[in-house]
């Protein structure tokens, strides 16, 4: 959704929009990888390997199966809850959130620190 995003105004405007609106942001994220499944289901449709073939036919079973189970409005609903429920446990214990968000941070620090040595 904001892969133009170029200099620090435009992450700024993203950042904010981001926080503003995070249910129109999962959405959208939702939506878009949706469309790039479906994308990689057509292409496979004109493979004639077997495993291609099967793969495609597992991709196709996966994808409806996201589609019920994640419906509009459910989506939305459980987006919401989880919003709140964030929002409030962060208001409720801020140190403690923050404390959360540099451990995962250290966490992905060195995990990508590991893998760009291997």
């Amino acid at each position: 959704m904001f892969a133009r995003v170029t200099n620090r105004r435009q992450a700024r405007r993203a950042a904010r929009f981001i926080n503003q609106q995070p249910l129109r942001v999962a959405n959208e994220e939702l939506r878009i990888l949706i469309s790039t499944v479906e994308d990689l289901v057509d292409r496979l449709s004109t493979a004639a390997d077997p495993e291609l073939k099967r793969l495609r036919r597992q991709a196709e079973t996966a994808l409806a199966s996201a589609k019920a189970a994640v419906g509009p409005s459910q989506l939305s609903e459980q987006a919401r809850e989880l919003a709140a429920q964030g929002q409030e446990y962060v208001r409720s214990r801020p140190w403690t959130a923050l404390g959360l968000v540099a451990l995962c941070m250290l966490a992905v620090g060195v995990w990508t620190g590991r893998t760009l040595a291997d």
